[in-house]
């Protein structure tokens, strides 16, 4: 199969999703002891089982949505947005983007939220680039009822 060709693309920094991923993993790291030694000396009264799933869920979730954020995104020539991330990779058509909005910190520093039918995709993003500003542009010629917010 033949690859298609990429039109415009933006991938964050290395080092950035890898900072991140570092420091989620150094709280997770940190926290989880203090929590079992909560549990040791039975601060949690009641059904210990039913603060430890609750603990277990947060963890969860938090780990399941950072796995999620969006590390590159393209878009195509016919107009397809594809974006990878750790834990998957999504396609959808330009048209389907109704709202980007960016960081409220100066130049786009964080994360860039896209809104999706159903969800929000975010992107890591370290500082706004022209590699990123060319794919928002192409996005906004391709969609002009595309809303942005803070770019």
């Amino acid at each position: 199969m033949m690859e298609e060709k990429t039109a415009m693309e933006f991938r964050a920094p290395s080092g950035y999703p890898a900072f991140f991923y570092l420091l989620l993993l150094a709280w997770t790291a940190g926290s989880l002891p203090l929590v079992y030694r909560k549990f040791q000396t039975g601060m949690f009264f009641g059904s210990q089982w039913l603060y430890a799933g609750m603990v277990a869920f947060v963890y969860v979730f938090t780990w399941f949505w950072s796995l999620g954020i969006f590390y590159r995104i393209s878009l195509d020539s016919e107009g397809m947005l594809t974006m990878k991330s750790i834990r998957r990779e999504l396609q959808v058509s330009v048209k389907q983007v109704s709202r980007v909005e960016g960081s409220r910190l100066p130049n786009s520093f964080g994360f860039i939220k896209m809104k999706l039918p159903g969800e929000s995709g975010y992107i890591f993003c370290l500082r706004k680039t022209d590699e990123l500003e060319a794919v928002l542009q192409g996005i906004k010629r391709l969609n002009p009822m595309l809303i942005r917010l803070n770019i």
